[in-house]
């Protein structure tokens, strides 16, 4: 697969000042290259901006750089949102890494539109996007289960597909076998930028219950919020592998969830199949009387997480050893 030599450059695309799953995955990767002794490892912003890192990436090892150059020893890492870069260098070895199915299919078919509308208006342009073509020199990492199958449904052969999976952020691992919990705490945290219509008819029918949406926190607070908490409540698209999903397990959360995007495979969410629900406003009593269940119960249901937390705790032990693989370390 890929060919990596002493000079290779290792290039990694990412979005500036970005602090969501994909920017915090592609400076983890960044970080363990470093970590296993590459040297000559990159990150790249696009679109250009000053002081690109996010601060909350400090944690991670990365350098900068300006210029790109198109050679066939060089490696360039290009997330699943920036697919139009594969045939800015056609030359150089390729991996796309899908972190977002959902993010990809959004942003190519924007791109494509307006590329059509160009091309309609003023001149005839070449085509830049990506049509998961046989193309040679490019290889994907998928970051879940779900992923794999879409690259697979795309014709994409296994011999060009890695499983390549980040980890949750090293704060939530810490400590992470002294967790004592509060069994009266019955908040029930949820994400707000997830699952919006699904969270808002539970909480409208469940005024009893104390909902807390996780939001303009630190990961050191988040991490106090969930230790100390017994359930997360997870109804969003989950077009990989969620990061907040694994972080509360990681805290011992039991969790609830729906079965969109990676959530719905076990490999990816692993957590016994009656605490997820296909969403619909006929199964919104059987939800809550699921949630009361494990409020009212939690020691008798926290063990159904146990295999998934210790999925979730070797993850970056398994991402360090993946990468070692892949470039033959």
């Amino acid at each position: 697969m890929i060919n990596y030599k002493s000079h290779s450059k290792i290039i990694i695309f990412c979005p500036p000042k970005k602090v969501t799953g994909g920017p915090e995955a592609l400076h983890q990767l960044s970080h363990k290259l470093h970590k296993i002794g590459l040297k000559n490892v990159f990150m790249h912003y696009l679109p250009k901006r000053p002081n690109p890192k996010a601060a909350n990436y400090a944690i991670y090892d990365s350098k900068e750089i300006n210029i790109v150059q198109d050679h066939p020893d060089n490696i360039m890492i290009i997330p699943e949102s920036m697919t139009f870069l594969i045939k800015k260098y056609p030359k150089s070895q390729k991996i796309v890494w899908w972190l977002s199915v959902e993010f990809y299919k959004i942003l190519v078919d924007y791109r494509v539109r307006k590329q059509n509308i160009f091309k309609k208006l003023f001149y005839k342009q070449f085509d830049k996007e990506y049509h998961f073509e046989p193309l040679p020199n490019v290889f994907h990492w998928a970051q879940s289960f779900r992923s794999s199958l879409y690259l697979k449904e795309h014709h994409i052969p296994e011999s060009q597909i890695d499983h390549v999976c980040d980890y949750i952020n090293p704060i939530f691992l810490h400590d992470s076998r002294q967790i004592k919990k509060n069994l009266r705490n019955n908040k029930i945290l949820y994400n707000p930028k997830k699952g919006k219509e699904e969270i808002a008819l539970l909480i409208q029918n469940s005024p009893e219950l104390e909902w807390v949406p996780i939001q303009n926190m630190t990961a050191d607070q988040i991490k106090e919020l969930m230790s100390q908490s017994l359930l997360y409540v997870d109804f969003g698209e989950n077009p990989g592998r969620d990061k907040m999903l694994r972080e509360s397990v990681s805290q011992d959360c039991c969790i609830v969830s729906g079965k969109n995007g990676s959530s719905k495979y076990y490999e990816d969410l692993m957590i016994p199949d009656d605490y997820k629900f296909e969403f619909s406003e006929d199964i919104i009593t059987e939800i809550i009387s699921k949630i009361k269940a494990i409020l009212e119960n939690y020691q008798g249901h926290i063990a159904d997480f146990i295999i998934y937390k210790n999925e979730v705790m070797k993850e970056e032990i398994v991402f360090e050893d993946k990468l070692k693989e892949i470039f033959k370390l």
